[in-house]
């Protein structure tokens, strides 16, 4: 009697627990049309309206410069001319680590430097509702020794080393990464700095251990302050080499041309600003829940996971805002298990 109902006891729970399964179906369903919609959603109307107003097409090339400090995401497009539009900037909620590049698989960091996104690289069906891969580790992080992957900017405010943005904010960077992929760019540059690369934050972090890595990013930054189209990078002798003039290809081990020389266009200070006070320029609200100097650990991730983070207070991004003195959940430390 005893055996039998037992196994009633058994039969009852694994009904019971089938039935929650298929309960679940439809929200699961739900829950990957959702995201699936999310990729498919066009612009907001006001920045297609903002575009048209200053000429640029929808589809134009794309030049995406992250900056960890500020926790800010660039989004600009290219006008008839080449030169680019700073169309709009974008709060990033949550990144990995402090300043410096990434080294190593689950050092709980966020990289730095030159990278791209190809039309592989999307992920609409992301469980952080949307990401894209910037392409870490490229050629030069490989020569160098460092590992990690699926270094993605994705949504859900939650960082595993990636760039995390909220879900509807990523729903607007993922729709320029997309528009610009179909209209035929075929590699949209992202470039990851550790802040503006100003003369004076230069020198607020000339005792930064990380400084030595930093002369390709400023250089690239000054670059493109001067002619306002996006850097070209390319790699010999283990490095960086911005806008050579001579032909440089990009692998990293093959060894540098004794002359290398350097191809810019830069802008009359006079047309500079002009096409400055030209740009869009908008600015997106949203959390900033990191600081540049808070480091992170894997209890971080789960008292985040369980309660979120930080408050919602909610911030808008500019050129100049810093991010708010936070610590963040960086999943570096589980990285390995944890793909966007």
């Amino acid at each position: 009697m005893h055996s039998r109902r037992h196994r009633l006891s058994i039969g009852a729970a694994r009904f019971l627990a089938a039935l929650a399964i298929v309960a679940a179906l439809p929200f699961a369903i739900f829950e990957s049309r959702a995201d699936e919609i999310a990729a498919e959603k066009p612009l907001p109307s006001s920045i297609e309206a903002a575009l048209i107003l200053k000429e640029i097409a929808p589809e134009a090339p794309v030049y995406i410069r992250v900056f960890k400090e500020e926790s800010e995401l660039e989004v600009w497009k290219a006008r008839p001319n080449g030169r680019y539009a700073l169309v709009k900037t974008f709060p990033i909620c949550n990144w990995g680590g402090t300043l410096g590049p990434k080294q190593s698989l689950g050092d709980s960091m966020s990289p730095e430097g030159f990278y791209g996104v190809t039309p592989g690289a999307l992920k609409p069906d992301s469980k952080y509702h949307l990401a894209f891969n910037i392409g870490y580790p490229n050629a030069l992080d490989r020569s160098l020794g460092r590992t990690g992957n699926f270094i993605m900017v994705h949504g859900n405010c939650v960082s595993v080393g990636c760039f995390a943005m909220t879900d509807s904010l990523i729903e607007e960077v993922y729709a320029f990464v997309r528009d610009a992929l179909a209209g035929g760019e075929e590699t949209i540059p992202v470039h990851v700095f550790p802040f503006r690369m100003t003369v004076e934050n230069m020198k607020a972090h000339a005792d930064n251990t990380a400084r030595d890595t930093w002369a390709p990013l400023k250089e690239a930054y000054d670059d493109f302050a001067a002619s306002r189209e996006p850097p070209r990078i390319a790699m010999c002798g283990k490095r960086y080499i911005v806008n050579p003039i001579t032909l440089v290809g990009t692998e990293p081990d093959a060894a540098c041309p004794s002359r290398i020389g350097k191809r810019l266009s830069p802008l009359s200070p006079r047309t500079a600003k002009r096409l400055a006070k030209a740009d869009p320029d908008l600015a997106a609200q949203g959390q900033k829940l990191k600081s540049a100097e808070a480091g992170s650990s894997l209890s971080d991730f789960f008292s985040g996971a369980m309660f979120g983070w930080g408050s919602n207070t909610q911030t808008t991004s500019g050129p100049s805002q810093a991010s708010p003195p936070r610590r963040d959940a960086d999943l570096g430390a589980v990285q390995s298990l944890l793909k966007p």
